[in-house]
């Protein structure tokens, strides 16, 4: 488990900046209320948005999201390189990465106006992809996961695969899923991959429908640089491949495009509850290890 640290100093918190999902009518609806029962216990609430925010947010003492695991990802890029810590509200559906539920923020805002969470550092991923030698994407970071899967016809794509420069495999399938521990609850799981507890300073490779009776998914070393290349089975072979990061930000590839896939140097700060039990999360969650 990752060293944790308190997120704020004795004296609560007096700035926030404030995230939503716009495309949830009960988020805005909720938006007045949330900044009022801050603004009643002396925080500044600065609403926020990630095309505005980046000249000030770095001054804040947290920030808030409200919407899904959506939100959180994609604030999560944003908020990486501020060092600003994030505490998610759910107004979605799961809410893995979230601490508080939206119902429940009425009860919950003195604890978040007294700073009464921890920081939790969660690594990202660092990915860039290169053609013919030349950079067309990237550096990007993702907190869950780089997918590279196969495109619109959902034809088979080979990948040849290295680690700090010498060959793992070669896979041929749908694609494969390379994901942080934070990201192994989500599409690697589906893909069937293992559960990584955050702080584990471990990679997962997880093949997407592979066509082999033998490729397992694999955990590797997350200080080891990964390359992925985009290639032929056969001479006459036009694959088409996407590459996406938390399946939000993307780009098409073409053969012999290489994705560079590395630790990111700056972790994402995610504010949890002290009390917070991954494993009981587990549960709650995903149903894990119910009988």
């Amino acid at each position: 488990m990752a060293a944790r640290s308190r997120s704020s100093s004795s004296n609560g918190v007096s700035t926030v900046a404030l995230f939503h999902n716009p495309d949830k009518a009960e988020v805005v609806r909720a938006l007045k209320g949330v900044r009022a029962l801050l603004s009643r216990r002396g925080v500044n609430v600065r609403p926020a948005t990630p095309e505005r925010a980046a000249a000030w947010v770095g001054a804040c003492d947290l920030a808030i999201a409200i919407g899904g695991d959506g939100t959180m990802l994609r604030i999560a890029r944003f908020l990486a390189p501020h060092g600003v810590p994030l505490l998610g509200v759910n107004a979605g559906g799961l809410g893995y990465l979230s601490a508080i539920d939206l119902a429940d923020f009425p009860r919950e805002a003195a604890r978040v106006a007294a700073g009464r969470f921890v920081v939790e550092p969660r690594w990202m991923l660092s990915v860039e992809v290169r053609r013919a030698g030349r950079r067309v994407f990237g550096p990007a970071t993702a907190l869950n996961d780089c997918v590279v899967r196969c495109g619109d016809q959902a034809r088979a794509v080979r990948l040849e695969v290295e680690s700090s420069g010498r060959p793992v495999a070669a896979y041929f399938g749908d694609g494969l899923v390379v994901a942080t521990p934070t990201g192994s609850t989500a599409y690697a799981l589906a893909a069937g991959g293992p559960l990584l507890i955050p702080g584990v300073d471990a990679v997962l490779l997880a093949p997407i429908c592979p066509h082999s009776l033998t490729q397992r998914p694999v955990v590797a070393p997350s200080d080891q640089p990964l390359l992925l290349r985009l290639t032929r089975r056969h001479p006459y072979d036009r694959p088409q491949a996407l590459v996406g990061l938390d399946g939000q930000v993307g780009l098409r590839l073409r053969v012999g495009d290489e994705i560079e896939i590395s630790r990111s140097p700056r972790p994402f700060k995610l504010l949890v509850p002290p009390e917070r039990n991954h494993y009981e999360l587990l549960r709650a969650k995903l149903k894990w290890a119910e009988r």
